[in-house]
Order: structure tokens, then sequence, then C-alpha cells
């Protein structure tokens, strides 16, 4: 049962970081933020390490999140389905991206309730992929 929660952990982590690479043109130079538990980050860190991001920041909870916005394009929430998610908020996101003039990406990869406000896919140049919107994207290529 382990060994199949792994798998389906890397596959969907392979998943994401295609879609990501697919929104933001590549994903070689880039930076992201991956805010989780240690053992949820770690699939995504190895993948985006091997897309030759140039900065991979990484924090346990969303508070230094608006410290580090303005130097990222691709931010991951993968909080862990054990423990109460702490929301990152539209107003957090939105002081991080004052001034910001590139896309910003955020994949809420949360299983129960929404680890980001959905207020903050309303931001300018914020894309947010909400769990039902991977839902929903995933169930489409199920069937391709």
């Amino acid at each position: 049962m382990q060994n199949a929660t792994a798998y389906r952990r890397v596959r969907g982590a392979e998943e994401i970081v295609s879609i990501a690479d697919a929104c933001l043109g590549g994903l070689r130079g880039r930076s992201a933020l991956l805010v989780g538990p240690q053992e949820e980050r770690c699939p995504y860190t190895d993948l985006l390490q091997q897309a030759e991001m140039k900065y991979l920041y990484q924090e346990d909870t969303p508070t230094q999140v608006s410290a580090i916005l303005p130097h990222i394009q691709l931010l991951i929430s993968v909080p862990t389905a054990r423990l109460p998610v702490p929301l990152l908020t539209a107003a957090s996101i939105a002081r991080g991206c004052i001034g910001r003039r590139t896309p910003l990406l955020i994949f809420d990869l949360s299983e129960s309730t929404s680890s980001v406000e959905e207020l903050a896919g309303l931001l300018p140049a914020v894309c947010l992929y909400t769990p039902e919107d991977l839902q929903r994207i995933f169930s489409r290529l199920a069937w391709a």
C-alpha cells in the first residue's frame, strides 16, 4: 500500500511539473517555491532540479511566502492531509506581487480543503490551479 501511495505521489508530481513546464514555456532558469512538509515536497524538488530550475525555495509553512514571491515564477502548495492546512491568503500573495511584471503560476495540491485562497486567482498576473481544476484536468487526461 505504501509503495502504491508513493507511486501515485511521484506520478502526480510528474504531471504537475509537466503542466507547469507547458504553462511557463519551460522551467530551465526559472525559480520556484514549494510550501509544505518536506516528505510532500520531495518528489517535486527532484523533478524541478532535473528541469534545471535556477532557484528552488522551500518552506514548511506559508508565513514567508510574500517575501519570496517577487523572486519566483512557480509556487506549489503541497500540504499534508494529516495536519490542518494553513491558508495562503490572497492578501499575502497580493503583497508579494506588488510591481510584478511576470506571471505567477500557483498549484494548490491540497487533498481536502484548499490551501490557497481562491481569490488569489483573480489577482493580475496570477494563474491559480485549485484542487478542483486539477481534478478536471486529470480526469480529461484519463479519457484521452
